[in-house]
């Protein structure tokens, strides 16, 4: 190492040594101390004394290198006490090796005695300076003695008193100086250590608030991510599943769990977490009770945050096999609108993770995420209020739509009724005139002939044939009105079964072919075989057959021809049964086949034949098929080309 090296490395240790509290600090600047000595002030003093050819100064300084080689060690290990004394007392002998055997007290060397004085004082404070003076004086007067004995060979005169004396009094004097200027040193070096303090544990708390600062910057940050997750997330798991996963990766925690308290009030239940044992937790359903032991359960209860520096020892940490390395917890409520929802586990594997002020921060994040999802909730409920709305404007237009089209049929109906009801008032206009002029004829002619037989008793006999046939005519009319009026009230029992109208039908030609004759007329049979039943009253089909055979016989000339036909007939629905009655009389106009079937209506045949009847047969005929859930219809060429009447009914099955 070069001197300059050495120089600059012994000038830079003094200043740092001086304000140096630290042993070891102060070892490695000895070092560097006697190293100069070593390298530099050793290796000149001993150039000197082989120029002087000073011999005996060579063994000297060679135990002054083996003093400054212990000194190096001595600093490496850090004894530092020690190491300055052997310093100072290794230059104090190479000083006086040197002017023992050079000039003396006259030798130059002898002025490095008052600097090693002051170099003590700095290096080991006011008992430094006092001894490194004692040394100074004992070597001073070694050397003077040396001189008095004749042991230093000098080109100079003996030294007399005054010399070691005014010596002395230097070095004392230097001492002095030091003493007192190593204490005003000291004071202001103490007030320099105290500053240094200070200003460490100064930059100490800067470098911890600056990390505060730092972790809240993060809290700050994060806090701003869960504002803008939850201004892009609507939906609150999904935004609960993110700010848990982003929190966790954020500050590298162990664990994060999110809990809403359900619908009951009495469990939270867990709706995010992050890592394979937070999916397994949601799967099973994960939950803790309000106001249990459990640190979440605790917090919401309590609506405080709570902290657990380490669970091992604290007893209200519910404890989670799924979790084995948590070594701190951190349980914040989440609170909205003065309610709270629930709250946030944040746990960490390492202990006392967690600070007071962390609480702070994470309470402000927490208090975001519960707005959140208030807010999600809340959008939530709108956009199912909505849904429903927009279903029940839905509905009520379809109602509506059905409503009108139900009112549109209604009020077809309605005025098909109110048509039904004019046609009605109609008929019954016309059958209240039609009954009251069939009526009034035959009491007419009973009154008339009760008349004369009171004014001629004598032909009485004569009378009574006409008046017993009137009463038979009215008899008739009314109970065929009365039967009527049984069969719209339903008032007539029916009796449906199976029937077999080729049976039926033959026992009504037979028992009308008798009278059939008496008038001249053929009535012709045709029946097909194997006829499926019908289902039908026996009694009341047989009426309208009935009917439709005296029809039939009223309005056929004589030597005319009725024939009785039985058939099936197919429809796209399904099968009938049926009859039919046809004559060759006198036919029916395109206005009679109209109003066939009407009260009283007797058609142009009947007013011009004057065939008896009252008019209702066939209204009664078209009843009773109307009461099997069949029909009656007529076909007619028209007058003077006969008719066609047929019944057909159900197949029984």
């Amino acid at each position: 190492m070069r001197p300059a090296t050495i120089l600059q490395k012994l000038r830079q240790a003094i200043n740092a040594y001086l304000t140096s509290s630290d042993e070891k600090s102060k070892g490695q600047i000895l070092f560097y101390m006697n190293l100069f000595l070593l390298g530099a002030l050793i290796p000149f003093i001993f150039a000197t004394a082989v120029i002087q050819q000073l011999y005996g100064a060579l063994a000297g300084l060679l135990f002054v290198d083996l003093i400054i080689g212990f000194g190096l060690l001595l600093a490496r290990k850090s004894k530092v006490h020690l190491a300055t004394h052997l310093l100072l007392l290794s230059m104090v002998l190479a000083i006086t090796s040197t002017a023992f055997y050079g000039q003396g007290l006259h030798d130059v060397v002898i002025t490095g005695l008052p600097m090693i004085v002051a170099l003590a004082g700095l290096l080991h404070g006011q008992n430094g300076t006092l001894l490194a003076a004692l040394y100074g004086t004992i070597s001073v007067l070694w050397i003077y003695f040396g001189e008095q004995n004749g042991w230093i060979l000098t080109t100079h005169p003996t030294s007399t008193w005054s010399k070691p004396t005014i010596l002395s009094l230097f070095i004392w004097a230097t001492a002095f100086l030091m003493y007192l200027a190593t204490d005003s040193l000291k004071q202001s070096l103490d007030t320099m250590r105290l500053n240094a303090l200070a200003l460490k544990k100064a930059n100490q708390d800067l470098e911890d608030y600056a990390a505060i600062l730092e972790k809240r910057a993060q809290h700050l940050l994060a806090g701003a991510e869960v504002a803008r997750a939850a201004t892009s997330i609507l939906e609150p798991k999904e935004l609960a599943q993110q700010v848990v996963d982003m929190v966790c990766q954020r500050f590298g925690l162990y664990y994060v769990g999110l809990f809403l308290v359900d619908k009951s009030g009495k469990w939270a239940v867990l709706h995010a977490a992050t890592g394979e044992a937070g999916q397994q937790m949601l799967k099973s359903g994960h939950r803790l009770r309000i106001g249990s032991t459990s640190m979440i359960g605790w917090c919401i209860a309590n609506r405080k945050a709570r902290i657990a520096l380490d669970v091992g020892k604290e007893a209200v940490r519910f404890n989670n096999p799924l979790l084995p390395l948590t070594r701190s917890e951190l349980a914040l409520p989440l609170i909205t609108h003065g309610e709270v929802i629930g709250a946030l586990g944040i746990q960490s594997d390492k202990e006392a993770a967690f600070t007071e002020e962390d609480i702070v921060s994470f309470q402000a994040m927490a208090n975001q995420l519960a707005n959140a999802i208030y807010n999600a909730r809340l959008y939530n409920q709108l956009q199912q209020e909505l849904k429903q709305r927009r279903r029940a404007e839905r509905e009520i237009r379809k109602l509506n739509q059905e409503l009108e089209k139900r009112v549109e049929e209604r009020t077809r109906e309605l005025q098909a009724a109110n048509q039904r009801l004019t046609e009605l008032s109609r008929m019954k206009d016309e059958f209240l005139a039609n009954v009251s002029h069939e009526l009034r004829t035959p009491i007419t002619s009973i009154m008339l002939y009760h008349s004369l037989i009171e004014r001629k008793p004598s032909q009485a006999s004569m009378y009574l044939d006409s008046l017993k046939r009137e009463t038979s005519r009215l008899a008739h009319l009314i109970e065929d009105l009365l039967y009527l009026s049984r069969l719209e009230q339903e008032r007539v029992i029916f009796k449906p079964e199976k029937v077999d109208l080729n049976q039926l039908v033959s026992d009504y030609v037979n028992d009308r072919t008798p009278l059939a004759q008496k008038r001249n007329l053929t009535i012709k049979l045709e029946v097909t075989p194997s006829l499926p039943l019908a289902y039908a009253d026996v009694q009341m089909i047989g009426q309208v057959a009935s009917i439709l055979l005296t029809n039939a016989m009223n309005y056929t000339s004589p030597n005319g021809q009725i024939l009785v036909r039985t058939d099936v007939l197919k429809t796209a629905s399904q099968q009938w049964v049926g009859f039919s009655v046809e004559d060759n009389g006198m036919g029916l106009s395109e206005e009679d086949r109209q109003h066939i079937f009407e009260r009283f209506y007797r058609g142009t045949a009947g007013r011009a034949s004057a065939a008896p009847g009252t008019g209702l047969g066939l209204a009664i005929a078209k009843e009773i098929m109307d009461k099997h859930k069949g029909w009656i219809d007529v076909y007619s060429e028209g007058p003077g080309k006969g008719a066609r009447f047929s019944v057909w009914l159900p197949i029984a099955e």
